[in-house]
């Protein structure tokens, strides 16, 4: 999801650059009221606490809990499901690791707010935090709102989230994404019935074609069209684009810019601007703050 616009190429930018200049958006006649807008706390909201932990799914929940919570997850080398974003672990932990290559007690032992900073200081470096299963999510929080974001391409995660779904977290709400379309593919064979977001070479044949006005010919064969409103100079979300997800009933759930960062709604007023587009749900790793503002 977060890396689906990275591979642009550069004959593709000069194809479409000029197109996009008479593509700009305008505000969309079937603008939805506000307040029935989806909103999810991105990486468990992020921005107020240590990423993909239990203390943020917490905090969210505290804030609203109808507002819906996105985490990532990667496979652990004993084959258990963990939430962490990155194949790294030095960016959250300050160890240079490989998620992917440690067993679940080596991952327990690592301190996921390491490199939190707050006000310029690290509160958790001194009072660890630790990175927790996906089972602990599913028992602790049974009637939250979930966007799991498969960050890992390793093919034994299909049965294993399946399984765990099942056993643990049946009759929840969820929504699956991932980057990776090998993954959607296979857990869509298992599991039609799900929702899943669109991932990363569906969506890109949609937009690219969308630029060239043949998307047509790559209909979004998913539930969720979930896209930074711009990538690096380029308007990703078009009006073109747009109208291809509002003519298939499919919503466009967006944050702000994706790049050589991620940027996501902060404020009333970018959430306007995106409703004003059409948009139908928007991504925000400061939950608290951006509540406040919508009082």
């Amino acid at each position: 999801m977060k890396k689906i616009l990275k591979h642009v190429s550069i004959i593709t930018f000069i194809i479409i650059c000029g197109i996009i200049i008479l593509g700009q958006v305008e505000p969309n006649p079937n603008t939805i009221e506000m307040n029935t807008m989806d909103i999810i706390c991105y990486s468990c909201g992020r921005g107020e606490n240590p990423e993909n932990t239990i203390k943020g799914i917490e905090h969210c929940l505290t804030v609203n809990p109808n507002w819906r919570i996105e985490m990532d997850v990667q496979i652990s080398a004993d084959e258990h499901l963990v939430l962490f974003h990155d194949y790294g672990t030095k960016r959250t932990t300050g160890q240079d690791k490989r998620i992917n290559e440690l067993k679940l007690k080596e991952i327990k032992e690592m301190n996921a707010g390491y490199n939190f900073k707050n006000n310029g200081n690290y509160p958790y470096r001194l009072s660890p935090i630790r990175i927790p299963e996906l089972i602990e999510v599913f028992k602790k929080f049974p009637k939250a709102k979930l966007l799991l974001d498969i960050h890992t391409n390793h093919p034994k995660v299909v049965a294993i989230l399946i399984q765990l779904i099942e056993t643990e977290f049946k009759g929840g709400d969820f929504i699956i994404g991932s980057e990776y379309d090998e993954i959607i593919k296979l857990l869509k064979s298992e599991r039609s019935n799900w929702k899943y977001g669109v991932p990363e070479k569906e969506a890109k044949k949609m937009l690219y074609s969308s630029f060239l006005y043949l998307d047509g010919l790559f209909p979004i064969q998913s539930d969720i069209l979930m896209l930074p409103k711009k990538y690096g100079n380029i308007n990703v979300l078009s009006k073109r684009v747009i109208n291809h997800a509002k003519k298939r009933q499919i919503p466009i759930w967006a944050w702000m810019y994706e790049g050589k960062y991620v940027k996501t709604v902060e404020s009333k007023k970018e959430m306007e601007v995106l409703n004003k587009m059409g948009i139908e749900g928007i991504f925000t790793e400061y939950p608290e703050k951006f509540f406040n503002e919508l009082q």
